[in-house]
């Protein structure tokens, strides 16, 4: 865990959750709600108050997405850039509904530059904080920070 903690109007603001399940997978033993619990934890731990929504992009595997309160969009696994386009337009028309501050946290491994670019206009142009999570096999969350508040 970094030193990194939600300051100002980002402790209240909304965290939209954009998670590729094809790069970062549910780990074996636990469930999506498990998962779920595991990012509103460390949200809380720092400092994160407001409210927080999950889209996962991947393929189905026997996990109950609806019943973790996680949006699901199911995408086959092998197509990398595929799932990173199709979360680039969610992130820009999500990032379009919601007000500064916000937060936008990346559950995903590596990307193309162009998602990249649209990261870098968002933290530019509409001032959010971004958080990016790499979890390497197995899973181990570990939270990096990118972007000012």
């Amino acid at each position: 865990m970094s030193s990194f903690s939600f300051s100002g109007n980002y402790a209240m603001a909304e965290t939209g959750v954009f998670w590729d399940l094809n790069q970062c997978e549910i780990p074996v033993g636990l469930s999506a709600k498990d998962v779920m619990s595991v990012i509103r934890k460390n949200l809380l731990a720092l400092g994160h108050k407001g409210q927080v929504s999950v889209r996962a992009y991947g393929e189905k595997r026997d996990h109950d997405f609806f019943l973790a309160r996680i949006d699901f969009i199911e995408l086959p696994a092998g197509d990398k850039n595929a799932t990173h386009m199709k979360m680039i337009k969610d992130i820009v028309l999500w990032a379009s509904e919601r007000p500064e501050p916000s937060t936008l946290m990346l559950i995903m491994g590596a990307t193309s530059f162009d998602f990249l670019e649209t990261v870098e206009h968002l933290k530019r142009d509409k001032k959010f904080l971004f958080l990016y999570v790499h979890p390497p096999p197995p899973m181990v969350i570990s939270i990096s920070v990118d972007g000012s508040g």
